[in-house]
C-alpha cells in the first residue's frame, strides 16, 4: 500500500514530505540545468576567459603582439595586406592602450563590400558597449583608423562574411 496522504484544512490533501522534497529538487535541478545551458551558449559566442578561451575564434595563442611603438597596426581585408578575400590579416591583434589600428582594404576593397561592425560571430549586437570600432558600410571608404583609448577586448566582424570566418579581435592592454 502506498504512502498515506495527510488531510489538510479545507479538504485538500498534501503529498508526504519525502515526495514533496523530491519534486522541489527536481524543479530546482531542471531550472539550474537550463540556466547553465543558456549561460554556456552566451559565453561561447561572446567572451574570453583567463584560461585562453576564444572570442570570435581568436584563441590566446593566436594574438599577434603589435604593442611596440614601431609595430605596424594595419589589419588588411578583402585581399589587402596579406589577407584573403574573406579574411582579416592579422585577425587577432594585441595593442597598448592609446594606440590605433587601421583597417585597410587596399586599392580594391571597400566597407560597402566588407561592412565592418563591432560584434561577435552569431551575435552581431554583442560586444558593442564601449567598443571604439564603429559600423562602416560606405562603399567609397577603403580605410579607417580606430584609436583604442583604454584596455579591453574588442571584437569585430564583416557583417556580410562573418560566417565564412571574417571575424577578429583587438585586445588592448
Amino acid at each position: 500500500m502506498g504512502a498515506a496522504r495527510m488531510p489538510q484544512a479545507g479538504g485538500c490533501e498534501q503529498p508526504p514530505a519525502g515526495r514533496l522534497m523530491m519534486r522541489v529538487r527536481f524543479a530546482v535541478t531542471h531550472r539550474l540545468s537550463a540556466l547553465v545551458v543558456v549561460l554556456s551558449a552566451l559565453t561561447s559566442s561572446c567572451g574570453t576567459d583567463a584560461e585562453g578561451g576564444s572570442f570570435n575564434d581568436c584563441a590566446s595563442s593566436q594574438f599577434v603582439d603589435r604593442t611596440a611603438a614601431s609595430a605596424s597596426r594595419t589589419i588588411g581585408y578583402g585581399g589587402a595586406s596579406g589577407s584573403t578575400l574573406f579574411t582579416y590579416s592579422p585577425r587577432c591583434i594585441t595593442i597598448a592602450a592609446g594606440q590605433s589600428v587601421t583597417f585597410s582594404g587596399g586599392a580594391t576593397s571597400s566597407f560597402g563590400v566588407h561592412p565592418l561592425s563591432p560584434g561577435v560571430l552569431n551575435s552581431p549586437r554583442a560586444g558593442t558597449a564601449g567598443n571604439p570600432i564603429q559600423r562602416l558600410t560606405d562603399g567609397n571608404m577603403r580605410e579607417v583608423t580606430v584609436t583604442f583609448p583604454s584596455a579591453g577586448t574588442f571584437p569585430y566582424i564583416c557583417e556580410a562574411h562573418a560566417s565564412t570566418g571574417m571575424t577578429g579581435v583587438v585586445r588592448v592592454q
